[in-house]
C-alpha cells in the first residue's frame, strides 16, 4: 500500500513539474498591446512614438516562427501613412503582401486609395 501510494505521489509531482514548463511563442510583442491600447486611447504624438518605437522593436522577432505577426506591416504602414510618411508606408504594406499573400485582395484595395 505505501509502495503505490509513494508510486503516486511521485507520478503527480512529475506531472505537476511538466505542467509548468515554459511555452515559446510564435511571434514576440514586446510592450505592443500597451502602446497601441494608449495610442488608440489617445492619440497624442508622444504615443504615437512609442507605438512606433513598439513596432521597431517587434522587427526583431525572437518567437519562433522568427517572422513579424500578420498585421504587422500593414498596421505600421497605415501609421506612417498617417504621419506623412506615404511612401514608406506603402512600401510596408507591400511588405505585408509578400510575407503574407492572403492579405493582397485587401491590401492592394489600400494601396490603390492611397494613390490616388
Amino acid at each position: 500500500m505505501r509502495k503505490k501510494v509513494l508510486g503516486f505521489a511521485m507520478g503527480l509531482g512529475c506531472l505537476l513539474l511538466s505542467s509548468c514548463a515554459t511555452t515559446n511563442t510564435l511571434y514576440s510583442w514586446n510592450d505592443y498591446e500597451d502602446a497601441s491600447y494608449s495610442y488608440s486611447k489617445t492619440p497624442t504624438d508622444k504615443h504615437k512614438a512609442e507605438l512606433i518605437r513598439q513596432f521597431e522593436k517587434m522587427s526583431k522577432q525572437t518567437g519562433t516562427r522568427q517572422v513579424v505577426p500578420p498585421g504587422y506591416y500593414a498596421e505600421y504602414g497605415f501609421l506612417l501613412v498617417k504621419d506623412g510618411k506615404k511612401d514608406e508606408g506603402i512600401a510596408m504594406l507591400k511588405k505585408e503582401i509578400e510575407l503574407y499573400p492572403e492579405s493582397a485582395l485587401y491590401i492592394n484595395r489600400i494601396i490603390e486609395q492611397l494613390q490616388k
